[in-house]
């Protein structure tokens, strides 16, 4: 009999996406097997294309930051539907063990579950967080997972237009890395080397488009006498995927439109500073990383949860515009 499997990650889209290998890890063991993932409301179409049978959606925005009444609904209305159900595994991909109340009046042989307990972390420091993923699922995997791929993308014709310039196209996602709980603006390169940068790549002749989610309309402002083809707030998660895959050159740090771009096959160039990039970068080829720890003995500063207490980030000033620009025109 096929095997059941639950897996349990909600958010956000970096964490969800690195963890997408999981599904292929069960298919390698058993191609019949039945699978369930309980997900946010945000990354479900990120989910939708990949081989899951059943797809449990919540709403993650009442689990985390709603009233007690709130939370407690959508714990209740999730255990509705699997309650007293059976599975030979369930994947929690989540430490805080608030998470394990979703699976609480399930049935299963294994539980397999990140920790932060002393001697059973889970992603361990330094290692790439999708081998970790798969580790929940094959705990004797050894082998580098590579990223998942995400299917081709079709425009509408209004979108496509705003991509058929003849030059090269250059895509900056400055904002990002922020959720429900946490902006962690400490990760993200200063807004002002994103217009220098724009302005570079215009004057060498590329064309420049910038990119986001409603929560990145802060950045319009910075571009607003830039010729930039303006496209934050403007597209879904998946259209946004299918404009990275028309673009030429892919410029970000460390949030969730980086592991967009990381479903891609486009170039791209991620700027790291308090965080590790050996344990989040895309497993793929043509991803060039900027990373300047070996001059800061403080970085990186992110132990799975927390930021060290800083006010200048200079881990992330290091990175020079001309060092981005010289890694896209010599591409």
């Amino acid at each position: 009999m096929a095997k059941k499997y639950l897996i349990v990650k909600i958010a956000a889209i970096g964490d969800v996406i690195m963890a997408l290998p999981m599904v292929e890890e069960i298919r390698k063991l058993d191609k019949c097997a039945e699978i369930t993932w309980i997900c946010g409301q945000a990354v479900k179409p990120i989910l939708e294309p990949f081989d899951i049978d059943n797809i449990i959606v919540i709403d993650e925005r009442k689990l985390l930051t709603g009233s007690k009444l709130e939370k407690i609904n959508v714990v209740i209305k999730l255990w509705r539907q699997i309650a007293g159900k059976k599975y030979d595994v369930i994947a929690l991909g989540h430490a805080s063990r608030r998470y394990k109340i979703l699976t609480l009046l399930t049935r299963y042989k294994e539980l397999h579950a990140f920790s932060h307990v002393m001697g059973r972390i889970w992603p361990i420091p330094g290692r790439h967080h999708t081998d970790e993923y798969v580790r929940l699922i094959n705990a004797d995997n050894k082998i580098p997972i590579k990223s998942a791929k995400f299917p081709k993308v079709n425009l509408s014709s209004e979108l496509a237009n705003k991509l058929s310039s003849n030059k090269k196209i250059v895509a900056l996602s400055p904002g990002g890395a922020k959720n429900l709980l946490a902006d962690d603006d400490l990760r993200r390169w200063p807004i002002e080397n994103y217009v220098e940068l724009a302005k570079n790549m215009i004057d060498v002749g590329y064309e420049v488009i910038i990119t986001g989610a409603n929560s990145d309309n802060w950045v319009k402002k910075y571009f607003e006498d830039i010729s930039v083809v303006d496209l934050v707030g403007n597209t879904s998660l998946i259209e946004l995927i299918g404009v990275f895959q028309k673009v030429d050159v892919i410029v970000t740090h460390d949030s969730g439109p980086l592991h967009l771009a990381g479903l891609t096959k486009t170039k791209v160039i991620a700027i790291f500073g308090s965080t590790n990039p050996l344990e989040k970068i895309p497993r793929r080829d043509s991803v060039s990383t900027i990373w300047h720890s070996d001059k800061l003995a403080c970085c990186p500063c992110y132990d799975g949860k927390y930021y060290e207490k800083c006010s200048s980030a200079r881990c992330m000033n290091l990175v020079r515009v001309n060092d981005v620009v010289q890694l896209i025109i010599n591409e």
